[in-house]
């Protein structure tokens, strides 16, 4: 440093107070639930929040109540005056009930500037030995309105002794917002979402009270001892400081009556173990194992997540009918599906509280709306499910909760949260419930095969019906079945070609990925490439300096153009045929070829493939694009569970066999297979295991391939990964 260099001090002006608790705290509901965290910090056994009319803008009054270890003077003075202080964060265990602190930012307790325009502050500690009351008669945040300087503004305090119990009694008076009915419940419904519903601790009981016996009619518009639809009811062994009128808050019941039940948890490294029981079948609990490994951009994981999910179906008497057993009494099925979206939602827990504002009923953060858009038989809505996800805390899950306390930061952590929730609903838990919709019969299943409509197109019935009539008649009726079977099998078959054409252009939709990563390169290669040459032609035949250098780039250039335009000419080419340009009659063709044309369309995925063929290759008999629709379908779903699955050495195998007149085609992967319980329904249109899947890709393989007399199976034996065989017609010989 330089003689006579000085150094610069931050000055934070005082309005920095009302920043935080204006700007951070992102609503008054937030700011008294942060109120009730710090109580819950505080190894309170309760807190009590209690409203005092008028509840108007620059009147009223909202006190907060717990019986919790209170601070020292030196508390407030180095911790409650210091914003942003560390101690929550260095210290992450209470003092004496060594509960995880829920705060750890230190921002929480300025949540009070939100609700009022004064406050006032009593706490009473033991911890200097003795019982000490500490009161703050007023503290005016309106002195952190002006351009003072933080250092610059005192507070007046005052210090005695007490036998009165220990706690912390926080007075906010001058409301910076009006309360009304609607703002009351809804603060009253915050909090009972706040509590966790599952099982908490015996021994670390915390209760909530919210106190309205002083609202009145005529004082503030309604009468608070009803508001709420709840009959307060004196307590004994209760802080008398609570009030024998307040009213404990209860957390929402879970509604055990649901159809399906999900219970289990992940572990660090992606396993979930856990089971689900259908109770519409009278099931036990089945039990689900799934493995979902870390992906790259997830970074790292998200600690163990508990899983608890309630879902439900929505036709009209299976609703109703859920909402009688959870003991909510004969409404109608509207008023059941009412009540089914106001618990709708799945909740994230830390240490027993909700982590706003997942759970709530707008909030769908799984997206499960949009997914199921995509597919409504198999996917579950968001008014299909209430859950409850339990996560570690920060340090262990990395999920970080923002400063203004509303959900967590977007960080890899809880992208990991999202995909391991999502991947479970899609993988396990929708194509269970679906199979068995289906099985009994609620969920018609999709079927789209034009062998079995053109079968009924043949009226055998009809003719069956007249076998009895006269000669003229069966003559004349005999011609008019033909006619319109005729007419009916037209019709069919031009319904079969639209279908062909989109199904092409589907599988071309799932390849286009690799379209882009092969063919981008090479477009702006040639495109850069030649713009660079055309300005460098004029110095080839010149005697300027850039000659020497022009004539030695020009070669290079053009053997990088031509190997560029052929990359893309041949990337086309295998494209060609899946475009679902109208052809002409079936053909014979080397099939081993196009299998090598599908694996080139996939060769940047790393994963190593191969083609193998016993004997001579002989030629099929058909369409070529029939084929390769097939394999592109197959390739697909291959490397996607691969990706997925993260083998270590993931492969994809063609085999090609010959009997007879008739080619037999394995394509094998060794990834991690099809669930038993869903082959079945893998053909089904709709069905997918994959999340954001359309379950469009095994049904169009097999149509396409029924259109070269050919079939597809799956091998549910093959124990090393996926087999699925293709059976193609080929010349003998």
């Amino acid at each position: 440093m330089s003689e006579g260099s000085q150094e610069l001090q931050f000055r934070p002006r005082a309005r920095i107070i009302r920043t935080i608790g204006d700007q951070l705290i992102s609503g008054p509901e937030a700011a008294v639930i942060e109120l009730v965290k710090n109580a819950y910090d505080a190894d309170a056994t309760f807190v009590s929040i209690s409203f005092s009319p008028p509840l108007l803008t620059g009147k009223g009054r909202i006190t907060v109540i717990d019986d919790g270890h209170g601070m020292t003077l030196s508390d407030i003075q180095d911790k409650w005056m210091e914003p942003a202080t560390a101690a929550k964060s260095d210290n992450r265990l209470s003092l004496n009930r060594k509960r995880r602190m829920m705060g750890s930012k230190g921002i929480g307790r300025f949540a009070a500037a939100k609700l009022g325009n004064r406050m006032a502050l009593n706490s009473i500690s033991s911890r200097t030995g003795s019982l000490l009351e500490v009161l703050i008669p007023e503290l005016n945040w309106s002195v952190f309105d002006g351009d003072s300087y933080l250092s610059e503004i005192s507070i007046s305090y005052l210090t005695q002794a007490t036998d009165a119990p220990t706690g912390t009694t926080i007075e906010i008076s001058e409301l910076t917002e009006a309360w009304n009915d609607k703002k009351i419940i809804r603060l009253y419904t915050e909090l009972r979402r706040l509590i966790s519903p599952l099982q908490r601790s015996k021994q670390d009981k915390f209760s909530i009270y919210i106190d309205l016996s002083a609202c009145e009619v005529d004082s503030v518009g309604f009468d608070g001892q009803s508001l709420l639809g709840i009959k307060s009811t004196a307590r004994t062994g209760v802080d008398p400081k609570v009030g024998l009128q307040a009213i404990e808050v209860e957390p929402f019941p879970i509604l055990s009556s649901s159809d399906y039940e999900v219970s289990g948890h992940f572990d660090v490294a992606g396993h979930f173990h856990g089971t689900m029981q259908i109770r519409r079948a009278g099931q036990e609990p089945l039990p689900i194992e799934l493995f979902l490994p870390l992906e790259e951009e997830e970074e790292r994981p998200c600690g163990v997540v508990t899983v608890k999910l309630f879902l439900f179906d929505r036709e009209a008497a299976i609703v109703k009918d859920a909402i009688k057993r959870a003991g909510l009494g004969n409404v109608s099925a509207t008023e059941a599906r009412e009540i089914l979206d106001s618990i709708a939602g799945i909740s994230i827990y830390r240490d027993g509280f909700r982590i706003r504002p997942y759970g709530d009923p707008e909030n769908d953060w799984l997206t499960l709306d949009k997914r199921r858009v995509q597919n409504p038989s198999l996917r579950i809505g968001h008014n299909q499910i209430a859950g409850y996800v339990t996560v570690e805390d920060q340090d262990t899950s990395n999920l970080v909760e923002r400063s203004s306390r509303e959900g967590f930061e977007q960080n890899a952590a809880f992208r990991r949260l999202h995909r391991l929730i999502t991947n479970l609903l899609a993988e396990r838990i929708e194509p269970r419930r679906q199979k068995f919709r289906e099985d009994a019969g609620i969920s018609r299943r999709k079927r789209t095969t034009f062998e079995d409509v053109k079968k009924i197109s043949e009226l055998e019935p009809l003719q069956a019906l007249i076998s009895g009539f006269s000669p003229v008649e069966k003559t004349a009726a005999q011609g008019l079945i033909a006619k319109q079977s005729a007419l009916l099998t037209e019709k069919i078959e031009a319904l079969e070609e639209r279908q062909r054409i989109l199904e092409a252009q589907s599988s071309l939709g799932q390849i286009i990925g690799e379209v882009l990563h092969e063919g981008a390169p090479s477009a702006a290669f040639l495109a850069s490439a030649g713009k660079r040459l055309q300005t460098r032609f004029q110095f080839l035949f010149d005697n300027s300096k850039y000659t020497e250098e022009t004539k030695r780039e020009f070669p290079e250039k053009l053997s990088l153009i031509r190997d560029n335009g052929e990359k893309l000419r041949k990337l086309f080419e295998v494209l060609r045929p899946l475009s679902g340009a109208k052809r002409g009659l079936p053909e014979d063709f080397y099939g081993v070829d196009t299998a090598h044309e599908v694996l080139g369309i996939f060769d940047s995925s790393n994963i190593k493939m191969e083609v193998h063929s016993t004997g001579a290759p002989k030629r099929l008999v058909g369409y070529k694009d029939d084929l390769k629709t097939a394999m592109v379908n197959l390739v697909s779903n291959s490397l996607h569970w691969l990706k997925q699955s993260q083998r270590e050495d993931p492969r994809i195998d063609i085999y090609f066999q010959w009997q007879g007149k008739e080619a037999i085609i394995y394509l094998d992967d060794n990834g991690p297979g099809i669930p038993d319980e869903f082959i079945e329904q893998i053909f089904d249109v709709g069905f997918t295991l994959r999340d954001g899947g359309t379950g469009l890709g095994l049904n169009i393989a097999k149509e396409a391939l029924s259109r070269s007399n050919a079939s597809l199976h799956y091998h549910s034996h093959f124990s090393s990964g996926t087999r699925f065989e293709i059976r193609f017609p080929c010349l003998g010989g």
